[in-house]
């Protein structure tokens, strides 16, 4: 299912709409699919807004510290495995949290995780820059600055299908897909 995102409030907005879906239902589990600049944190500070306590959160890019804890309701943990080698685990005291509880878990640069480590409930999200004569400035890099995102997102586990049936609709509304653009 693809969307258009024409601006970091898309994305944003985007982020919003799948917290509030996802609070609703047993699905628990996002992995974010993109390139370096791609949109990840700013999806998940959208993502993180629009949860009970999100607005003492300060979210911000986990690439130099793996994981960051946001004090939501449930809690957020985001988690980047770029600097990772391919075929990596989540840290041990991430699976503890992950455990303990029924936190959302947003995970940056999925690839790099073990096969067989994926979750097999979550939903699958794939930013990726579309370019064309309408396209404007996204993100503060040079590169975002001329390209919208296409955003297609995969259900694993019924969870997620069950997810992505209700919100459909919802998405369609609100944005266009790429053929209508």
């Amino acid at each position: 299912m693809p969307i258009l995102l024409k601006s970091p409030e898309d994305t944003m907005e985007f982020g919003a709409m799948l917290a509030q879906a996802m609070n609703a239902s047993s699905l628990r589990t996002l992995y974010l699919f993109a390139d370096l600049g791609g949109g990840k944190t700013t999806f998940t500070r959208g993502f993180v807004s629009a949860l009970p306590g999100g607005e003492q959160a300060e979210v911000a890019s986990p690439s130099f510290t793996l994981c960051n804890v946001y004090p939501t309701k449930p809690e957020v943990l985001h988690a980047d495995l770029y600097r990772l080698s391919e075929g990596a685990t989540l840290p041990e005291e991430m699976e503890e949290m992950l455990d303990d509880g029924a936190p959302f878990l947003i995970l940056e640069w999925p690839q790099y995780l073990a096969a067989d480590r994926y979750a097999p409930e979550r939903l699958d999200i794939h930013l990726e820059p579309v370019q064309g004569t309408w396209t404007k400035a996204l993100d503060k890099t040079e590169e975002s600055c001329k390209t919208f995102r296409l955003a297609t997102m995969k259900a694993q586990g019924k969870a997620a299908e069950t997810l992505l049936q209700n919100l459909k609709e919802r998405l369609e509304k609100r944005f266009q897909s790429l053929s209508k653009a």
